[in-house]
């Protein structure tokens, strides 16, 4: 039986895993630097607390979708042929996934940003 894992451990572990998609994953990358021009557009905009908190939960939750995304493929890769449709629909049902979130968020900032947007064009 293995030895019992120390929390550090299990931390070090999944800073390894977020680590090594920003690495190699472009999407990844993709999602993190459009999260820091949320962030942004966030201060410029002056949000209030609650808005900060419904943007960074949004934010959440494309990169976790992105994440499983990628272990999903990964998964998928390793054990299915590229061959068999079992292995694009696994693939595509985690990208609609990373689709539905990266849609929720562009509402979220949309339903945002509007309200603070039209005054200054007017």
């Amino acid at each position: 039986m293995k030895g019992k894992r120390t929390l550090a451990t299990s931390f070090s572990y999944a800073w390894q895993g977020l680590r090594h998609a920003v690495r190699t994953q472009r999407n990844v990358r993709i999602h993190l630097a459009m999260a820091l021009a949320a962030i942004a557009a966030c201060a410029w905009l002056r949000v209030s607390p609650l808005e900060w908190a419904a943007v960074i939960l949004a934010i959440g939750l494309v990169l976790v979708a992105e994440l499983l995304n990628t272990a999903a493929e990964g998964l998928a890769d390793l054990f299915l042929p590229t061959s068999r449709r079992e292995a694009r629909f696994v693939k595509d049902i985690a990208a609609a996934a990373v689709l539905v979130s990266a849609i929720t968020a562009l509402v979220v900032a949309t339903a945002l940003a509007i309200p603070r947007l039209l005054p200054l064009l007017r």
